[in-house]
């Protein structure tokens, strides 16, 4: 067996399954009633040719926001569920303590990559397993409230990307419940990003669709 898979199956999957996650391969994904998602992957770089070299990234992917994503697809009906390090709303990195770290003395993106070797393969496993399970999926989780992401944007405390403007993300949010005079209030404040920004006429054509006008 390989050594990332090797540590995928051993020391990532229970932990992932354990806080409600599902497995395909090497993606982990965990879906609310609302259709928000946090997906989970591995991403591998062929950088050390004496150790396997990954980042572990999550990304939060609200249902309102991948269907605006996907918008000129998404009646085809085709439109597939969101791989891991996909675009999102959220994305956030595990970063690996030292002795797990390809270089631990780095700054940035580099800081983010592990290091799994044959001789360290459950050192760096357990280390894994414990940053997933004392600081990823509680993050993961905590983020698919929307209550709470909105909140993180409006006053961030954690070391993640934020990839979406505050009102947009709040509209995005409210899309599938907020009285339609309150959200057609918000899009007032939205400053369109170019010329083709389609983004109010799409949220005014979801609302007509949606059933709930008031």
């Amino acid at each position: 067996m390989r050594l990332l898979d090797f540590l995928v199956r051993e020391h990532v999957a229970p932990v992932m399954r354990a806080a409600g996650f599902k497995r395909s391969g090497r993606t982990f994904r965990l879906i609310t009633d609302s259709g928000d998602q946090a997906v989970l992957g591995f991403a591998r770089h062929y950088v050390d040719p004496g150790a396997v070299v990954f980042d572990v990234g999550y990304r939060i992917v609200p249902a309102p926001y991948w269907e605006w994503l996907n918008r000129q697809h998404w009646s085809s009906g085709q439109v597939g569920a969101p791989p891991a390090f996909v675009l999102a709303v959220v994305a956030g990195d595990v970063v690996p303590p030292p002795p797990a770290a390809h270089l631990p003395d780095s700054e940035g993106r580099l800081r983010s990559r592990w290091a799994l070797r044959e001789d360290n393969r459950h050192v760096c496993g357990e280390a894994l397993a414990s940053a997933l399970r004392d600081e990823a999926i509680p993050q993961m989780i905590h983020f698919l409230d929307r209550t709470n992401l909105l909140q993180e944007f409006r006053h961030p405390t954690m070391p993640v990307l934020r990839l979406l403007p505050l009102t947009r993300l709040k509209i995005l949010l409210c899309l599938d419940d907020a009285p339609c005079h309150e959200i057609e209030a918000m899009l007032a404040d939205v400053q369109p990003a170019g010329p083709g920004d389609d983004f109010a006429a799409w949220v005014r054509q979801r609302l007509a669709t949606r059933g709930l006008a008031k």
